[in-house]
């Protein structure tokens, strides 16, 4: 059964007794950090856990922050063994004298033999796994560190390895580009995963949230049949697909799940991990780069030159826009597009998407641009569409109003991309931004008797739209509504 650990990384002995009893709700497992704590009694701790625990006494050098000699440091370890701990992790590195008495001599618990390397992921993991596994421990670890994401490749040979040799092996990647090891390691056979109290509370870096291990990824829990899908980009930290899409897979009863999988170099990530994923969401900057590794792209997302989904259909990946459809169902909710007058402001990738879906339905579109006429041009010419400035907004009669620009996105929410007064009663107001859920432009355009339609409405039919491409089901929309709106604060 896959296992979420809980590192316990406080000074004191009074700190470390609250993170305890707060771990617990998470913790299948808890690492005690006794080098991080100034004073500790190992048999309250270990009475306090109320789970198993591994106690582990680490050096500078291996990332820890234990001062004395290798005999001290190992003397403490000895001590947890007598205080009856489950399980105490003592480095490979450890003189061979001292890590031979200890694995010999370790009573009832057991033993945890650990590697880390926290500056890259070395070449053959294997020769090293083999090395570790000739002596008598009982879960062997090893843990280096992402570079590059296509570095957790090599985990994940690793742990597939040790499932066919029959041995309990911990491994992922540290780092932010080695998040999605940290979350599917247990779910390719790793013995557990280690997971944070809380932000602030990591014992190593790219730790995340045990809650969010538990109750949004499901780590502990077997999933057979499991497909995995992601989110591709640069920067992919502030994206909340995770939450809408592992909502649904539970919501539906599937056993997939969805990762964010931070990108450099595109062509590298598709030729190493087109075995291991079953579908992505792709954002910027990788909208139109993906079009060419693909097999097929439907006539939609071809004609907008842009992709934000990838599905297998058969034996090919096949490219859609759902921005687009996302947004038309949002607007023509409120009011059928044709004739109208639609102002969109921006000439980004979302402002291509819709303007090519609004410009299909029959409406009189108008373009505006800030800072990057260029931009505006090459964008107003491939829509043939009117080009203004967005300082002559106020003189564009519009029916419809649709910012496309990050302005009002937090943290700077108190921005907005057009003046209160080029409001007008009756006129519909989509805002693209759904983070925060109201932004300062739909709260002007509530006081000044518009329709709105928050940036909410967008992501969530994006989304949906995503998941019945990749499942075939109807998608449940208003539990990821919910997922979305609950983190949001909504």
């Amino acid at each position: 059964m896959p296992m979420i650990c809980v590192p316990i990384v406080s000074p004191s002995m009074k700190e470390s007794l609250a993170d305890i009893a707060a771990a617990r709700e998470f913790a299948d497992i808890i690492e005690l950090r006794v080098d991080l704590m100034q004073d500790f009694d190992l048999p309250a701790l270990l009475k306090a856990a109320g789970r198993p625990c591994i106690v582990t006494n680490r050096t500078k050098l291996e990332g820890g922050q234990f001062r004395g000699t290798e005999e001290l440091r190992v003397r403490v370890l000895r001590q947890a063994i007598d205080a009856g701990a489950d399980f105490i992790d003592i480095e490979a590195s450890t003189p061979r004298h001292l890590l031979k008495s200890v694995l010999e001599s370790k009573g009832s618990s057991r033993t945890i033999l650990s590697y880390h390397d926290f500056t890259r992921t070395p070449d053959r993991l294997e020769t090293l796994y083999e090395m570790m596994r000739e002596l008598p421990a009982d879960v062997l670890k090893i843990v280096v560190y992402a570079t590059d994401i296509n570095d957790n490749l090599a985990v994940f040979d690793l742990l597939k390895r040790a499932s066919r040799d029959g041995r309990r092996l911990i491994s992922f990647c540290m780092g932010e580009k080695g998040e999605i090891s940290r979350i599917l390691s247990p779910l390719m056979g790793g013995f557990l995963t280690f997971g944070s109290l809380d932000a602030g509370k990591e014992s190593a870096p790219g730790q995340i949230p045990a809650e969010r291990l538990k109750d949004v990824y499901r780590v502990d829990r077997p999933r057979e049949g499991m497909k995995i899908y992601g989110v591709i980009g640069d920067p992919v930290s502030k994206s909340m697909g995770y939450l809408i899409h592992n909502r649904a897979f539970q919501e539906s009863g599937l056993p997939h799940i969805y990762v964010p999988f931070r990108v450099k170099n595109l062509q590298k990530f598709f030729a190493g991990f087109e075995s291991v994923f079953a579908g992505l969401s792709v954002t910027m900057p990788f909208k139109e780069e993906i079009v060419p590794l693909l097999g097929k792209v439907d006539p939609v997302a071809r004609k907008i030159g842009a992709v934000n989904t990838v599905a297998r259909e058969g034996n090919v990946w096949t490219g859609h826009n759902t921005d687009c459809s996302g947004a038309l169902k949002a607007l023509e909710e409120i009011a059928p597009l044709a004739g109208k007058n639609v102002l969109i402001v921006g000439a980004g990738g979302t402002a291509k998407a819709i303007g090519h879906g609004v410009a299909g339905r029959g409406a009189r579109l108008t373009l505006t641009y800030n800072r990057d006429k260029n931009r505006g041009e090459v964008l107003a010419r491939e829509l043939q569409c009117r080009l203004v400035s967005v300082r002559d907004i106020e003189d564009c009669p519009a029916d419809v109003l649709i910012n496309c620009s990050p302005a009002g996105m937090a943290p700077k929410v108190n921005e907005t991309p057009v003046p209160a007064r080029a409001l007008r009663p009756g006129m519909v107001v989509f805002d693209s931004v759904y983070n925060p859920p109201e932004t300062r432009l739909i709260r002007e355009a509530k006081a000044a008797g518009c329709a709105t339609i928050s940036g909410i409405e967008l992501f969530i039919n994006q989304g949906a739209a995503q998941f019945e491409l990749w499942t075939g089901m109807k998608a449940p929309v208003a539990a990821m509504r919910s997922a979305l709106t609950t983190a949001l604060g909504g």
